[in-house]
């Protein structure tokens, strides 16, 4: 039986502009929408075979996100065909990414980016990745 991720969930401090930003700038579309109209809306979006599901937070407009060394969520990586071109786009329209950093020492070609979406969440770009030939096996 085969396994694929279907969804991740976000609880966000504005479920309106996270479901902009990932419609306007990753190509996103609606897919579903739970509880339409009432105070508890939440969506699913759909890129290709995954998706996101937007939920509001409890208090509306709150914010937070866990930091580096929480367990949990850290970061949402999207493969793109050149980084630097979608930093560049998403620059223009108001979007402070960081620099590019290539990551060629760890995988040649690989180069990333790192942003936050409108609720804090870490972004990843990624661009040149490929899988190890042989990766060492669990203990």
């Amino acid at each position: 039986m085969a396994v694929t991720v279907q969804h991740i969930g976000f609880t966000c401090g504005d479920k309106v502009a996270q479901e902009n930003f990932y419609v306007k700038h990753f190509g996103f579309r609606r897919a579903r929408v739970f509880n339409a109209g009432k105070a508890d809306e939440f969506v699913m979006l759909r890129l290709g075979d995954t998706c996101l599901e937007l939920f509001p937070a409890a208090v509306a407009g709150a914010a937070g996100r866990a930091s580096q060394g929480d367990v949990g969520f850290r970061h949402l990586c999207f493969q793109v065909p050149d980084v630097a071109a979608k930093a560049a786009e998403l620059n223009a329209d108001g979007v402070k990414t960081g620099r590019v950093i290539d990551a060629g020492e760890h995988v040649p070609g690989l180069k990333v980016c790192f942003f936050n979406d409108p609720d804090g969440n870490s972004i990843e770009l990624m661009e040149g990745w490929r899988d190890e030939q042989n990766p060492p096996s669990m203990a």
